[in-house]
């Protein structure tokens, strides 16, 4: 957890995750693949048809692009050695002490709800 501001922030681990999904990723979870093979005499002429169905799990797939820029965001955040004098005031005027690193790191991890406040 971060206090920042006299209030305690947290990473959401599963709002990262459905962020770094990319849009087509919510549908099935099972891929299906067909295979179609022929069989044909000398002649060319059809003998017969198969066709097999092969069922398996889908890959886990993220957005590397949102993954990179949130990932280097929370790290902006982690590594902050900054002090904010007086926390008592709230976070909004500790962030007026930060570089603007920092700032558009946490208004854009709390915009997306990763970074929450604790209750």
């Amino acid at each position: 957890m971060i206090e920042f501001g006299g209030n305690i922030y947290y990473i959401d681990v599963e709002a990262l995750e459905n962020t770094i999904k990319p849009i087509g990723a919510k549908g099935s979870k099972k891929i299906i693949e067909k295979e179609t093979k022929t069989y044909a005499d000398e002649n060319g002429r059809v003998l017969s048809v198969e066709i097999t169905e092969v069922e398996r799990e889908r890959p886990r797939e993220i957005d590397a692009t949102k993954y990179d820029i949130l990932r280097v965001m929370i790290e902006i955040l982690m590594d902050a050695t900054e002090d904010t004098d007086d926390d008592s005031l709230g976070a909004e005027r500790a962030l007026d002490k930060t570089s603007l690193g920092y700032k558009i790191a946490f208004n854009t991890l709390y915009n997306y709800g990763i970074l929450k406040e604790k209750e």
